[in-house]
């Protein structure tokens, strides 16, 4: 006899509801489809976490069963299974065959057939067996010494099934189950069962006869109607419980020591098949795995543990050679070291993720991989009680490195590393390289986290920062780390970024991009941290009292929505707003979908095709306007004021965009809405300090003229030339009228045409933003092409690029890449319509991208080589705004114009628009 727990594994079941259950368009670095391979590895080191086996084995179909010989329609009706799970299938196995599980399939019989033999033999020989599959057609298997696990409504739950589950949900003994699928039948195997015989039907049946041979016995007790289904369905009720027995007697012999966990465990294969499917979210998942021994009482053992505590601290110590530097004398030496490098990683420990609020806890330094030091400012005491490194101390020595030019500084996500080392008196300047950028330019839409970076693109694993500092309630900051767990983590994180900068390079200059990054994206670093650290100034005392008046307005609001409504009700609920539109008010809910609470759904596109059908609609809408508004901005704004500078510091993200535009947050100010007066509002809190102005440089239709430019059109370019307003010179031609008799409904349909041609917009999507007939919006379009055809080249000719070289670029080589549209991709239709319309608006929006940080550049150096007192503050979409002093706006104004108008030479000049206010919103042309 032997003991212990076996796990027996359905294979193609798990894969199959993994494959259903997750989205499709999970991929991993390749392109290759990754949703069942993740769900079937999610699901496996779930079953290893919780069971703890013994032994394990995964089972297989091996092409048609023997009951297809028996009724040939049996799962006649199910699709040849799909080319992206043939695919995942060959992967699920080549993880299996790394973990060293046997797999187990054979000719005629189905993975229940083998897991029904494995796990009787099992049974009989004294092991537990926990059967891991996705249906519940095992279920009949169940006894005391056989347990089912199966998903649940989640894929990545799990549901056990004993005995007393088994009893509890159907009723039924296990092996009655075989009998209920005989009477009521399987759909998806395409079981008939008893035509006229339901589940509830059939379950009551078997509870009071027990078997399907005592039923047929007893056909005289039954009602007429039971009587006569159960008469017509004789044949297809036993034909159906032959389909439904699982064969508990297939030719397979139960090998225990095969199945032993750890006995053909390869983790270096299997932390290769995680790079290359870009799992690293499983890998701490990863055990330690190794043969079973017994200890001193002949239990079995399984040498099956997760990474301890102390582990973290040797996993990132492993990487490479880090120190400590805790004196002056080690402070000077390796200062001494550094001055004399061509290029020197840095990275901080900090309180917090805000920059400017967050408590400097130590750097780590590097000039070569494999090797890092850490200087600690906070921090438990060192050996022998010494204190950590004083302030002044680092600045003495560390500082000139820092500041000398020569030196290149690498780093990832630098930026917020440099804001808080120049708020502790240590500024870096000259050339930079920041990981984070350079593996973005390359791969836009990679992860490009450092510790994402590190594995897929050195294999390593590095410390989750949670590993030290705890999450959730729990979590501290690392100045309570002690000072041995946080040397490797800390050094690791500039190591790897030094390492990483030696790959990214020669990629970039490969790839022709090393201009882009080395000449705008890294200068541009030290003109956003500036921006970031200089903030802006808020009118504390306008924005309480907007915040008064919105308040004021969203009662009386809330007061006529009640009114509207008939009753009082939370406005905010959507469940209660649901009932209020569409049972108390009989709002037409057709083609409206339904939420998982059962109600009609109440988002905003929901309600404005509601508009017009009762007065209510438009007041929720304004009212969820106002109270947007009023959270996101109005009474959050105080709260991010710094209260060391009196001004709000947002984070610029250089990275946040596939197209290269810079993105804003803490908080958003790229977001506040400008459409409507409360939205403009909101501007007028952002003001100059005393002595100063806001000054506004805006660029006039930029990315027009970058599609005259790319185009090329003679049309276009002539009207630019000519200094035409564009949208009226388009209005001419799609209404086949003078330019003089535009009328200003004529100029704003041509203004939708204008930009919904440059976001690649077809006729469907133009007449529908208009609100005109599809066949009126495709007249505009045509005679928007014949007024200017090289337009309608360009995005032909775009549209095939992007489809042969599998990516298109900007002006300055940006690439955005369209896997959709290369040949055997496994795009939707619509994915590939849609990646058509980016590829056409990448080039011209991301090449506006560029522009405006060009321009940037430019207007940084020239404002500090004319000694100009004028900062920038916010950039903003094509807008940049400055803080200038009074006497110096006509020169900076000059100065303005002169950077942003000759950022770039194209075919077209361009054009800002400049306004001058104390304060953002009451502004007037300069």
């Amino acid at each position: 006899m032997a003991s212990g727990k076996l796990v027996l594994i359905d294979g193609h079941s798990l894969a199959y509801r993994a494959f259903h259950a997750l989205p499709q368009e999970m991929s991993a670095p390749s392109g290759e489809p990754t949703n069942a391979t993740f769900g079937f590895m999610q699901m496996l080191l779930t079953v290893l976490e919780q069971e703890r086996p013994d032994y394990v084995i995964v089972t297989f179909d091996k092409g048609p069963s023997f009951r297809v010989a028996k009724y040939e329609a049996y799962k006649a009706h199910r699709e040849k299974m799909p080319e992206e799970m043939r695919q995942q299938m060959e992967r699920i196995r080549e993880l299996v065959e790394a973990f060293g599980f046997p797999i187990v399939e054979l000719d005629d019989y189905e993975a229940d057939d083998l897991l029904g033999t494995l796990a009787k033999q099992a049974a009989e020989q004294g092991l537990d067996v926990v059967i891991v599959t996705g249906d519940r057609d095992a279920l009949q298997l169940v006894d005391e010494h056989i347990t089912v696990l199966t998903s649940g409504r989640r894929f990545s739950d799990t549901i056990r099934y004993a005995l007393d589950d088994v009893r509890e949900k159907y009723g039924l003994e296990p092996k009655q189950l075989i009998d209920l699928k005989a009477l009521m039948g399987d759909r998806s195997d395409n079981i008939p069962g008893v035509r006229g015989v339901g589940e509830k039907g059939a379950i009551a049946l078997l509870k009071q006869y027990g078997t399907l041979d005592e039923l047929y016995a007893h056909l005289a007790d039954l009602s007429p109607r039971y009587r006569r289904a159960l008469i017509a369905g004789r044949e297809d009720a036993y034909l159906s419980r032959d389909l439904a027995t699982i064969d508990c007697h297939a030719p397979v012999e139960l090998d225990l020591e095969s199945a032993r966990v750890g006995k053909g465990f390869d983790r270096d294969r299997v932390m290769a098949l995680m790079r290359e499917l870009g799992f690293r979210s499983l890998v701490p998942r990863i055990p330690v795995l190794g043969e079973a021994s017994e200890d001193r009482e002949g239990h079995q053992l399984l040498l099956f543990e997760q990474e301890e505590e102390s582990s973290v601290a040797s996993r990132s110590r492993a990487l490479g050679k880090y120190e400590p530097v805790v004196d002056e004398a080690q402070l000077r030496d390796l200062c001494a070291r550094l001055s004399k490098a061509t290029a020197v990683a840095v990275d901080t420990e900090t309180t917090g993720l805000d920059a400017m609020r967050a408590e400097l806890v130590g750097i780590s330094l590097t000039d070569a991989p494999q090797m890092g030091w850490y200087l600690p400012l906070l921090a438990p005491a060192v050996e022998g009680g010494q204190r950590p490194l004083d302030l002044e101390t680092i600045q003495r020595h560390l500082a000139p490195i820092l500041a000398n030019g020569e030196i290149e500084k690498r780093g990832h996500n630098l930026k917020y590393d440099m804001k808080v080392l120049e708020r502790f008196g240590l500024p870096v300047s000259g050339r930079l390289f920041d990981t984070m950028v350079a593996e973005w330019i390359l791969n836009p839409d990679s992860a490009l986290g450092l510790k994402s970076q590190a594995w897929i693109r050195l294999g390593l694993q590095m410390t989750e920062i949670t590993d030290l500092i705890g999450k959730g309630q729990t979590q501290t900051t690392m100045d309570h780390v002690t000072l041995d767990t946080v040397v490797p983590y800390a050094c690791a994180d500039a190591d790897i970024a030094f390492r990483l900068a030696d790959m990214l390079e020669p990629e970039l200059r490969e790839r022709e991009q090393l201009t882009l990054f080395r000449d705008l994206e890294m200068p541009l670093l030290h003109v956003l941290k500036e921006m970031e650290l200089r903030g802006i100034k808020v009118d504390l005392n306008w924005l309480r009292q907007l915040s008064e008046e919105l308040s004021q307005r969203l009662a009386a609001l809330e007061a006529r929505i009640h009114q509207r409504a008939g009753r009082t009700f939370n406005i905010n609920s959507t469940q209660q707003l649901s009932q209020v539109l569409f049972e108390d008010l009989g709002l037409p809910a057709r083609g409206i979908r339904k939420t998982k609470s059962g109600h009609y759904s109440t988002r905003a596109s929901v309600l404005e095709n509601l508009r017009g059908l009762h007065p209510i609609i438009d007041d929720i809408l304004a009212y969820r306007e106002l109270a947007k508004l009023k959270s996101t901005y109005v009474d959050a704004l105080p709260s991010l004021v710094n209260p060391e500078t009196g001004r709000v510091h947002t984070s610029y993200n250089p990275t946040g965009t596939v197209t290269g535009r810079i993105s804003s947050t803490n908080p958003n100010l790229q977001n506040i809405p400008i459409r409507t007066e409360e939205g403009r509002r909101v501007r007028r809190a952002f003001v100059a300090e005393d002595g100063c102005l806001l000054f506004s440089a805006d660029y006039s239709q930029v990315e027009l003229r970058v599609m005259a430019h790319i185009s090329k059109d003679p049309g276009l370019i002539e009207a630019f030339k000519r200094d035409e307003d564009i949208h009226a010179t388009t209005a001419a031609a799609i209404y086949q009228v003078p330019l003089d008799a535009v009328t200003y409904e004529m100029r704003s349909t041509a203004k939708a045409v204008n930009f919904g041609l440059i976001y690649g917009q077809s006729a469907f999507g133009l007449a529908r933003q208009l609100g005109i007939p599809v066949e009126q919006a495709q007249a505009f379009i045509d005679r928007y092409f014949e007024r200017f055809p090289r337009v309608r080249d360009y995005m032909q000719c775009i549209q095939a690029e992007a489809a042969e070289r599998g990516y298109v670029e900007t002006l300055l080589r940006r690439r955005r890449y369209f896997p959709e549209l290369q040949e055997g991709s496994r795009a939707s239709s619509n994915q590939r319509q849609a990646a058509l319309r980016m590829a056409i608006n990448m080039p011209i929006q991301g090449s506006a991208a560029d522009i405006i940080k060009l321009a940037m550049l430019r207007l940084h150096r020239m404002l500090r080589e004319q000694n100009l007192g004028g900062r920038m503050l916010l950039q903003v979409h094509d807008e940049v705004v400055l803080e200038v002093p009074e006497g110096e706006l006509q020169e900076t104004s000059r100065v303005v114009h002169e950077a942003m108008e000759h950022a770039i030479e194209l075919d077209v000049a361009l054009k800002i628009d400049v306004e001058v206010g104390p304060n953002w919103l009451d502004m007037h042309p300069e």
